[in-house]
């Protein structure tokens, strides 16, 4: 059972890569497709939670909190995506599954097995490995450099606090108010996202932006991938959950480019796919 959520979480995963590349081929504008994948999240909560509502204050809270943590985080991820070097920025922002993996050895009390030490090892690797033909600094992002780091932190920082805030609340109260816990981070993303690409696109130009489709096929797969690795966390320690989806995430976005967009794999992406399985295998026996 646990397995199936996990392929089911990384398929998501790898839907909202794909459909964010295929938006983009469409139409430029980010704020357009951040607010129709934050409106169909909503959307699909809220029909889910007709079905027994339950209203609990401290999931409201930690929803809203795990809903600022994302807008800020995927905010200041477009801006370092602008300032710097596509690869590179990428592959540290990756690394942010450290926080939560730190999170659970210390706070959470967890305990690694010996053969999670090479995992971490072979993860890592394969987190540089994947991006390690691409990786360039140009000459022309280095006056921006200190402006780049800064925005590459935040979004570090954010997304492993996203993570430890899924982590926690399911810690405090497992397997309970996951449907709630998401439904108030998706308002609180719908109404930021909604208003950002009211201001840059009006109505009239809403309506001729191609590729819709897209951006609401994104979010049902991210209100999936999210509620899902909120269930899980109620289920699996931090210190295997994030790691192993992290894992996933890179194997099912280097063979979604290699089949779907016609991407041609190098030797580091092969070398990347093996330390990858390598490292769920281990992570999880």
């Amino acid at each position: 059972m646990v397995i199936s959520v996990y392929l089911f979480i990384v398929l998501a995963s790898a839907t909202q890569s794909s459909t964010t590349k295929l938006f983009n081929q469409n139409c430029s504008q980010s704020s357009v497709f951040n607010a129709l994948k934050s409106c169909t999240a909503l959307g699909m909560f809220a029909l889910t939670a007709v079905f027994g509502f339950s209203f609990h204050l401290p999931t409201v809270v930690f929803g809203l909190l795990y809903g600022a943590s994302l807008c800020i985080s995927m905010w200041a991820g477009y801006k370092a995506l602008c300032l710097g070097p596509m690869a590179l920025t990428s592959m540290l922002v990756s690394f942010s599954v450290i926080i939560p993996l730190i999170w659970g050895l210390t706070v959470g009390n967890e305990t690694l097995k010996a053969l999670q030490y090479p995992a971490f090892v072979l993860l890592f690797l394969a987190i540089i490995l994947t991006n390690a033909d691409k990786i360039k600094v140009k000459k022309n992002t280095q006056n921006n450099y200190g402006l780049w780091f800064l925005f590459v932190g935040i979004t570090f920082v954010c997304n492993g606090i996203c993570s430890i805030l899924q982590k926690q609340h399911q810690t405090l109260y497992p397997e309970a108010y996951s449907k709630e816990f998401m439904l108030f981070a998706m308002l609180l993303c719908s109404i930021v996202f909604s208003f950002i690409a009211l201001r840059k696109v009006s109505l009239k130009e809403l309506k001729t932006v191609k590729g819709k489709r897209y951006g609401i096929l994104s979010g049902l797969a991210n209100g999936t991938a999210n509620f899902l690795t909120l269930v899980l966390a109620g289920l699996e320690n931090a210190s295997v959950l994030f790691p192993i989806i992290s894992a996933g995430t890179i194997l099912a976005s280097l063979l979604c480019g290699r089949f779907l967009f016609k991407e041609k794999l190098k030797a580091n992406h092969y070398v990347a796919l093996a330390a990858g399985i390598a490292a769920v295998v281990l992570l999880k026996l």
